[in-house]
């Protein structure tokens, strides 16, 4: 029994109730089980089940899946070529190290106006998706490059491999491990991300951040529909959280 409670499943599903238990817990406080202001988890529930029996909503999931994916694919084929680059060549990480820090501390909100000049409003989300997630997946590149043992290095040298053939069969097989977590963590914040850049950048192509905006101008003082988006968007992070967890395990039981 002690086991069971203390498992991780176990744990994650009272975590979740515990969130909806604090979510209710300031309904109550702020205007009550009714109030249109802070909606209430049932309420939330209901409305949430009413948005998924329209295909709108489908149609909005699938846009901001489609274009954080599109800027997944920008930013993680860009990480894989400089992350080899560095893994290979250590000095090339000095050279680096301003870039990452202008991408990691400058506002996103700053990309977002930059990017509606330079692409429109269509691709905006596509590009802050890519600045976002590139300097998070070069970061899991590098590491796992430089997780590779030396000895194994030091093999396809004495063999003669080359530089090209030594990076595709050794090190990039072996940092595997690193770029997938590094894929699954950075996509939460990426898709977040995406929904905010499309609010912000006025799209009006099926997106989440799209029907947020659709769903507030109909009715502001209603907020029920863009909990119930919000809620849409947290059960795919949830699901994604769930498959980094279980891919981390998988890892590490391979690694024992």
């Amino acid at each position: 029994m002690k086991r069971f409670i203390t498992s991780n499943p176990f744990l994650y599903t009272a975590g979740i109730v515990f969130v909806f238990l604090v979510w209710l817990l300031i309904t109550l406080t702020q205007g009550g089980i009714h109030s249109l202001v802070f909606p209430s988890p049932f309420a939330t529930l209901a409305k949430t089940g009413e948005l998924l029996s329209n295909e709108y909503i489908y149609r909005c999931i699938l846009g901001t899946v489609g274009r954080t994916f599109q800027g997944f694919l920008v930013s993680f084929a860009l990480a894989l070529l400089l992350g080899s680059l560095v893994g290979s060549f250590k000095s090339f990480q000095t050279f680096l190290k301003p870039l990452m820090l202008v991408l990691k501390s400058a506002p996103t909100a700053i990309f977002v106006f930059l990017f509606l000049v330079i692409s429109g409003t269509s691709m905006t989300p596509v590009w802050i998706v890519s600045f976002l997630a590139f300097p998070i997946l070069y970061e899991s590149v590098v590491a796992g490059f430089n997780a590779v043992p030396e000895q194994s290095l030091w093999a396809a040298h004495i063999d003669g491999s080359p530089r090209v053939k030594t990076i595709l069969r050794i090190q990039l097989p072996l940092s595997i491990p690193y770029i997938a977590l590094g894929v699954l963590t950075s996509f939460a914040l990426s898709f977040k991300t995406s929904i905010m850049a499309e609010i912000i950048s006025g799209l009006t192509k099926p997106g989440l951040g799209t029907a947020i905006r659709v769903y507030r101008a109909d009715n502001p003082v209603d907020l029920t529909p863009i909990f119930a988006v919000a809620l849409i968007a947290i059960t795919i992070v949830l699901l994604v959280d769930l498959a980094t967890y279980f891919v981390r395990k998988r890892f590490a039981s391979l690694a024992n």
